[in-house]
């Protein structure tokens, strides 16, 4: 990574290493939660959150609760994704499954103690910023919708029923859109919404970031086929039954969807000029990304 993004990575890191040690839980929880919390991970979701802060000038410090969340969030989401009666994965982020270390029984209160934390660390950084264009509701709002039941659930439930499905663009746009654009859509717009940005810019950042997570996760689809366990820290060829842009386009033609879709991104944020410096890296970074 860049400077920038290794920078804020070490941050939000640093953020979320204090929250595990603040955790109060009893005894039975506390290992698999502070696990949960300290995984690891690339953190993209976070420095997205704070990079679209940022460009509405808003130091990144002052954006770390909201940055942590984001990463919580999407640490429940792995957590749920990778247990037994989902994906049954063995490996995460190089180390076994929550549930494989721990139990499924605390994997699964871990997951939810997560996304709940969420929800007060969101609230705490928006006390703390009091931007006077949007409001409190509306921000969660806008979270509590991109992990629903027309978000990442909703996502993530096509998806696991998709071995029967028709294989075609429409359907994977749903599962993709939903299962990670979703969060990745929320977490610019909350970064937006806490630097009191106009609506405008919000819309901006959500077309950036809607076109950003569906090149995310296109990628993904791709490096689960050619990239290997030990590469990429987790199980690979869990996709094999599922429907995938490498099974509609084949792995050239999803990698060409992706520089597509990544374009579009940084079409969206031209309006910020030099401000979105940052975001434009950011998504060369996805493009780019190896693992």
């Amino acid at each position: 990574m860049p400077d920038y993004f290794s920078e804020r990575r070490l941050l939000i890191d640093a953020h979320l290493d204090g929250i595990a040690g603040h955790a109060v839980s009893p005894p039975s929880l506390r290992p698999a939660l502070q696990a949960a919390i300290t995984s690891g991970g690339k953190r993209i979701r976070g420095i997205l959150t704070m990079a679209v802060g940022e460009a509405w000038g808003v130091p990144a410090p002052k954006l770390l609760d909201a940055a942590a969340a984001f990463e919580m969030i999407h640490s429940c989401s792995l957590i749920i994704d990778d247990l037994p009666s989902l994906d049954d994965a063995t490996l995460r982020r190089g180390s076994p499954t929550i549930h494989r270390q721990y139990g499924e029984d605390l994997a699964i209160l871990s997951a939810f103690a997560l996304l709940n934390e969420s929800y007060a660390l969101l609230a705490r950084n928006h006390g703390a910023l009091r931007p006077r264009r949007w409001g409190l509701p509306g921000l969660i709002g806008r979270v509590s919708g991109a992990v629903g039941w027309d978000g990442t659930i909703g996502g993530e439930a096509v998806d696991l029923h998709s071995e029967t499905a028709t294989l075609d663009f429409s359907t994977l746009e749903y599962i993709h859109s939903r299962k990670t654009g979703a969060l990745f859509v929320a977490a610019g717009a909350v970064g937006a919404m806490l630097a009191n940005a106009p609506e405008p810019g919000l819309r901006s950042i959500e077309a950036y970031a809607k076109n950003l997570g569906l090149a995310f996760q296109i990628t993904d689809d791709v490096l689960d086929v050619v990239g290997t366990s030990a590469e990429l820290g987790k199980d690979t060829g869990k996709d094999s039954e599922r429907l995938t842009f490498v099974k509609l386009a084949g792995v050239e033609g999803s990698r060409e969807l992706t520089g597509e879709l990544i374009e579009t991104s940084m079409k969206a944020i031209e309006p910020l000029g030099k401000r979105g410096e940052h975001l434009r890296a950011l998504a060369l970074l996805v493009r780019d990304r190896t693992k």
